[in-house]
């Protein structure tokens, strides 16, 4: 089965401005991601979508396939995920969808080997994987009502001892192409949960976490 890597990026982001330009160390996140799936060994292509056309140097640079977005589909006002979804991947050529972000900047090339050899692995018992980041803290929801703990219990039960919740991160998606098409999701009904740590599942939403992720770097927490 042909494997391939899918990366979105689009001109214009809302939280951070132009956060797929933005550096850490000398890459911009576009390109440290490049970079970091051409050391998959396992991936038969990578496929880069975007709106900004100053990109397409990268898909000369790094020898991937660009592939020109409309603003339309890089607009959240004006589309959905799911058709952004299934707009991408009419250009992809492949049976299988590796959906990798940008804003995850510390998933190296060997995490997403293992993702992959996990995905063919249990591929009969699983129908897709998503990377995850384990929290464990004592959690209540939007009723103030408590999630993973009994606050007036007679004893308390500290953090590290709750039962985990599974923080999906965003930085690893894995799933057959007709499947992600038909619905449009990167996740199935049965997925595997591929757990990492809170550093590797790193995920950029707002300017203090990409100075974070320079301080990592800086103090070598990251590479």
């Amino acid at each position: 089965m042909k494997l391939a890597a899918v990366i979105v990026s689009r001109k214009d982001s809302v939280r951070i401005q132009y956060k797929s330009r933005k550096k850490i160390k000398d890459q911009s996140l576009v390109e440290r991601k490049i970079s970091q799936l051409k050391k998959v060994k396992s991936l038969d292509e990578i496929y880069l979508g975007t709106n900004d056309l100053s990109l397409r140097k990268l898909s000369t640079k790094y020898k991937i396939k660009f592939i020109k977005r409309k603003n339309k589909y890089c607009d959240e006002k004006k589309t959905t995920a799911n058709e952004m979804i299934r707009n991408m991947l009419k250009y992809v050529d492949a049976d299988v969808i590796l959906w990798a972000h940008p804003t995850n900047p510390f998933i190296n090339h060997e995490i997403y080997e293992k993702a992959i050899s996990l995905f063919k692995k249990y591929s009969k018992k699983f129908d897709s994987l998503f990377s995850a980041t384990i929290i464990k803290n004592h959690f209540w929801s939007h009723k103030k009502k408590p999630i993973n703990h009994k606050p007036f219990s007679k004893k308390h039960v500290v953090a590290s001892k709750l039962p985990a919740i599974f923080a999906q991160n965003g930085g690893i998606f894995i799933r057959l192409k007709k499947d992600m098409i038909k619905d449009g999701r990167f996740v199935g009904n049965k997925p595997y949960i591929f757990t990492v740590n809170e550093i590797e599942g790193w995920d950029l939403d707002h300017p203090w976490q990409l100075e974070v992720a320079r301080t990592l770097v800086q103090f070598k927490y990251a590479k």
